[in-house]
């Protein structure tokens, strides 16, 4: 009996210790993982910042991009329609092929009257196209950068540089008759359109690009005279 009773008591406090341990809310938390959301970031493309750049407004990849400007575009019926950036950049980046664009990017610079048009035409070795900076109140042409797929080093190619566009610069737009003429075509008429001296030793790329404004200006006449 003496050795019974010390196995009841040595039980007994066991499961007393057990049904402690098992009691509710003694049982430690388990750590619950919090999952901050995150704002998703949609990276600017290169694409956009290099036309921020060339309207003086400085865009990194992390920009929110519609805090400066707004996206439209026009089809060739003239309707102006808001698009997004995507389709923007889509836009522009088919103009730089010899596919003839049919529907235009427009960029409308915020809480401005300036816009980035679009314009695109053939060079003598290629796709050539332009970027125009434009008031759109007053029809003046701010800036104008023109870019070309393989015209020729020393010739065509000078197209790029600032002696070419300068003659562009300052001129209000023509929406009715061509807005630029070459020198070499200009004879007595004075309603050609301001004189652009030509690149020299590239005629042919001269023309097209001279071409090229006069026409690709136009198509935006729905959006510049509503």
């Amino acid at each position: 009996m003496k050795h019974v009773i010390p196995k009841i008591i040595f039980s007994l406090v066991v499961l007393l210790f057990w049904n402690c341990k098992q009691k509710p809310g003694t049982e430690k938390p388990k750590e619950v993982e919090t999952v901050k959301e995150e704002k998703a970031i949609v990276l600017v493309p290169a694409a956009m910042i290099e036309l921020g750049k060339f309207a003086d407004i400085v865009i990194s990849d992390k920009s929110d991009i519609n805090q400066f400007i707004d996206f439209k575009h026009i089809e060739t019926n003239q309707l102006v329609t808001a698009i997004d950036m995507n389709e923007a950049v889509s836009l522009y980046k088919k103009m730089m092929k010899r596919e003839k664009a049919t529907s235009l990017p427009i960029f409308e610079i915020k809480n401005t009257d300036d816009v980035i048009l679009l314009i695109q035409g053939g060079g003598f070795g290629g796709p050539i196209w332009a970027k125009v900076f434009v008031d759109r109140n007053t029809l003046e042409i701010k800036k104008i950068a023109f870019e070309h797929f393989a015209e020729t080093d020393g010739y065509g190619a000078a197209m790029t540089q600032s002696p070419f566009a300068d003659g562009f610069i300052g001129t209000k737009i023509n929406l009715d008759k061509n807005t630029f003429t070459l020198k070499k075509n200009m004879e007595s008429r004075i309603d050609d359109g301001v004189i652009i001296d030509g690149i020299s030793g590239a005629t042919m790329t001269s023309e097209s690009a001279i071409e090229m404004v006069n026409e690709g200006l136009k198509k935006y006449k729905g959006y510049l005279r509503p």
